[in-house]
């Protein structure tokens, strides 16, 4: 059994293996509800991933532009500039502490 929290419109907003907080509604693993929350939330990660993925190759394309003269860093907007700024920062600190191929200066597959 699985344990379910409703939100206002009745709708499952939780999923717990056993009884916590709101969710004491029990219901079995096969149930409608619980299966269409289960791929809702599998369909939102996916697009939480393909989002990062794109957010990369939209910065990559920036820095081949700006490496091509095409573009100068000082022409973005400086919210820009820092958000990039900080991505590359953050990468670079997570090749540093050792963590290799995700997401540092690695080349995205295609």
């Amino acid at each position: 059994m699985l344990y379910v929290a409703r939100d206002s419109k009745g709708r499952i907003c939780e999923l717990h293996p056993m009884p916590l907080r709101d969710a004491c509604e029990a219901l079995s693993a096969d149930n409608p509800e619980v299966l269409q929350f289960i791929h809702e939330r599998w369909r939102q990660n996916e697009l939480d991933v393909l989002d990062r993925d794109f957010v990369r190759v939209i910065e990559d394309t920036i820095e081949l532009l700006i490496a091509k003269d095409l573009i100068l860093f000082t022409d973005l907007p400086a919210k820009v500039q820092d958000k990039l700024m900080r991505r590359k920062e953050v990468r670079q600190l997570k090749n540093f502490e050792g963590d290799f191929g995700t997401g540092g200066d690695d080349i995205i597959p295609l």
